[in-house]
């Protein structure tokens, strides 16, 4: 490690979270044409409140909702890990920005959108104001929340479960993305909280989570001495930024079906075709199915409906497909589309078998 890295870590740790000048956000944003536009959104916002399911989800299933928002634009709200990364948190030009600060929890957060709290650091105030926060998440198509990594310390389970249903409330049925928590200090606590996210999930059909906790388990070396908060950039681009892209909602105007089709490189035998594929309506949880062209004409289709262990699926909801083509199909050019429940294509490409 580096001797500047040392001291900006050395300050993280003593001050709960990354200093301002430390910031990858630090850098400029030009956000006003997304934020003029979102008022032409806003009118046709109106979307239906959750309802409750009796099926018990777990983090990486299907919404049950269709998975768009009501526009493009997305608000984010968190603590100093959601802060590392920066305003932007992979969404680029749909992004309105967020509140986040090092130490927040889900009442200070509460608290400072429903204008009853106040003691957050002046410099967390990114946006022209409060009151700017505040209209961005009432007005944003969809909302991502970071929280939960301070609560785990002091918070009693009931609050959390009262909280998470204040924010699913204010979301109104516009679909919410939330990071499972990872603080391994308070494994015990933070095993319940997580428990009760995916609870919340049978409540409110427009909950989808990210499992961020099953990712840093998995990537220990994102992330610095204290095992919460991240190391390096790398961290935010492929890992907590991308978790959120993947996870997105569509844009109202572009709902076609995603996926991936696996590399191959085996030479002889049969063609093998796997991969996975993600739908966004009418309802996500719809089959999308995997056409097959072969020399440009149709062959067949089957479904993507089989589980897989596959993450970045998993975040998209997605799920695999795997398909077989006889030794006879080598030589001939391949393609693959995907298909969803609306009739929509989206194309995976083409590759010589």
């Amino acid at each position: 490690m580096s001797a500047a890295l040392r001291r900006v870590t050395a300050r993280l740790i003593a001050a709960g979270g990354v200093p301002r000048s430390a910031r990858p956000s630090a850098r400029p944003r030009r956000r006003g044409l997304g934020r003029a536009c979102l008022v032409l959104f806003v009118c046709a916002a109106a979307l239906a409140g959750g309802v409750a399911a009796p099926d018990r989800a777990s983090a990486g299933e299907n919404p049950r909702v269709a998975w768009k928002g009501a526009n493009p634009y997305v608000f984010a709200v968190g603590d100093s890990i959601l802060e590392q990364c920066g305003q932007g948190f992979g969404m680029g030009w749909r992004s309105l920005g967020f509140a986040a600060w090092p130490g927040a929890t889900s009442d200070d957060m509460r608290g400072r959108l429903d204008g009853t709290g106040s003691g957050w650091p002046q410099w967390t105030v990114t946006e022209s104001s409060v009151a700017e926060e505040r209209q961005w998440f009432r007005d944003a198509g969809s909302l991502v929340v970071a929280l939960g990594t301070n609560d785990v310390k002091t918070m009693s389970l009931a609050r959390w479960r009262a909280n998470i249903d204040w924010f699913m409330g204010q979301a109104r049925g516009r679909p919410v993305q939330w990071f499972t928590i990872h603080n391994p200090q308070w494994q015990g606590h933070v095993d319940l909280f997580n428990a009760e996210l995916r609870l919340a999930t049978d409540r409110w059909p427009n909950l989808k989570l990210m499992d961020w906790e099953g990712y840093a388990q998995q990537n220990r070396d994102l992330l610095l001495y204290d095992k919460v908060h991240l190391a390096t950039w790398r961290g935010c681009v492929e890992a907590r930024d991308r978790m959120i892209q993947v996870a997105a909602p569509a844009v109202p105007s572009s709902t076609r079906p995603v996926g991936y089709w696996y590399p191959r490189n085996v030479p002889t035998g049969p063609v093998v075709l796997n991969g996975w594929a993600a739908g966004f309506v009418p309802d996500p949880g719809k089959t999308v199915s995997v056409n097959v062209r072969v020399d440009w004409r149709h062959l067949t289709r089957f479904a993507a409906s089989s589980p897989t262990g596959d993450f970045w699926a998993r975040t998209a909801s997605g799920r695999g497909f795997g398909f077989s083509l006889g030794p006879e199909f080598r030589g001939h050019v391949i393609c693959l589309d995907l298909v969803d429940a609306a009739g929509q294509f989206t194309s995976l490409g083409c590759r010589v078998g």
